[in-house]
């Protein structure tokens, strides 16, 4: 692997004032954004949705599948140009880079059907407290200086694990929690859940079990209890934040391509989960003096989940059924029944987002799909096209503004709020 090169722009100073203080409530600093549950603070719907979105620009980025993050003024992304790495900083005013950091990544092990989805970065960049961490589809975990780009740690686990990542390509995003960091590696049977001091890159504790999918994890407090919440290879599974202690797990089979890329979405003690080509559930986690358990309230396979993360919606879930190639569809949170379906063909991948009185829906066909909420149903009200081709990647969201990645673009758009 060669060594890594950062350049940086005379507008690094400028970035030092803007970027170096802690995220808020209307930047979007880690994937599915503030709560890494879909829901946007500070976004104003309007009152009619106008004809066309505002482009601000757009900038050719290179390929990639990760999602961008917003922090200030500032915008990060990870892409790949031929065999290496990029991961940029990026001016929100006009899209031009503030400072980028390369290293070479050599990547072989994509297998079909995901072979189509290249050798790109799938993780999505995490911000916090000034400081930018990445994973690199091999695995690699950086930790940069967030104004600057310099590199301030780093792990590479291609060293530590025979395996170190899923077969194709390292998918989670990482996870800060304190002075922690959390990220799951290796493959399979081998792997390990890690805390690490998020200053050094030290391992704090380690669970040893089974390598991560494509899930990423999300911290929730369940019966006044903090876990960590996220899907094995073959389990779904509760860990202390405290010690790394195994508090509960659940199998839930994969199938050959350990294909669950699902994000859980936690609802009181309650954990919405599925899977490509496995039925759609929740499991209720319980306490029973010092031991946990977590069983299945309901599970379906009328809706199968792919790649899609539910959404929460009042009592109801908004999920996108795989079965019909991206049929966006509303499910009672109780039972699991379907109450609504949209006619379908949206796509292989939506990504969800609540706004307030509206639900986003970006495609990875390049469309966003505009739904009113209506009592357990939503309203079709506008449909944009903001991608140039296939993307897979989430957009990130701030205040009234869209960042979307497109097949190799970086594009910010503006929802007026009063068109």
């Amino acid at each position: 692997m060669l060594k890594p090169s950062v350049s940086v722009t005379a507008a690094v100073m400028v970035a030092l004032s803007t970027c170096a203080a802690p995220a808020s409530a209307q930047d979007w600093a880690q994937w599915r954004g503030p709560g890494r549950d879909g829901k946007v603070t500070g976004f104003r719907v309007p009152a009619q949705w106008p004809a066309q979105l505002k482009k601000r620009w757009t900038v050719t980025v290179g390929e990639g599948h990760s999602s961008p993050i917003v922090v200030g003024n500032r915008a990060f992304v990870t892409t790949r140009r031929d065999e290496d790495e990029y991961t940029l900083c990026v001016d929100l005013a006009n899209g031009k880079t503030v400072w980028q950091s390369v290293i070479a990544a050599p990547f072989d092990s994509v297998i079909f059907p995901a072979r189509r989805l290249g050798k790109s970065p799938r993780a999505t960049p995490l911000y916090s407290g000034g400081k930018l961490y990445t994973t690199g589809v091999g695995g690699l975990l950086t930790c940069f200086n967030a104004p600057t780009g310099k590199i301030l740690w780093r792990r590479d686990f291609a060293t530590e694990f025979n395996v170190p990542m899923p077969i194709c390509g390292a998918a989670l995003s990482p996870l800060v929690d304190g002075k922690k960091i959390y990220i799951h590696v290796g493959q399979d049977t081998d792997g390990a859940f890690l805390a690490l001091d998020k200053d050094t890159g030290k391992t704090i504790w380690s669970w040893k079990g089974e390598g991560p999918g494509y899930s990423s994890p999300v911290l929730a407090t369940i019966a006044g209890k903090r876990q960590i919440i996220t899907a094995a290879h073959n389990n779904w599974i509760g860990l202390d934040p405290v010690n790394g202690a195994l508090l509960w797990k659940v199998y839930v089979r994969q199938n050959m391509f350990n294909h669950n890329s699902i994000t859980p979405l936690v609802v009181g003690d309650r954990i919405v989960g599925g899977g490509n080509q496995r039925p759609t559930f929740v499991l209720q986690v319980k306490q029973s003096g010092a031991v946990w358990s977590a069983e299945k309230v309901w599970e379906t396979r009328d809706v199968t989940l792919s790649t899609s993360s539910p959404l929460l919606y009042g009592t109801h879930l908004v999920t996108v059924n795989e079965k019909r190639r991206g049929q966006i569809t509303c499910m009672d949170l109780a039972t699991g029944k379907t109450t609504w379906m949209c006619d379908g063909n949206k796509g292989e991948n939506v990504s969800l987002f609540d706004v307030g009185s509206s639900v986003l829906a970006f495609t990875s066909n390049g469309d966003l799909f505009v739904y009113a909420k209506s009592g357990v149903l939503l309203v079709e009200k506008a449909k944009y096209i903001v991608a140039d081709g296939a993307t897979w990647a989430s957009p990130a969201i701030s205040r009234n503004r869209l960042l979307v990645r497109g097949a190799e673009s970086l594009t910010l758009w503006e929802v007026p709020a009063k068109p």
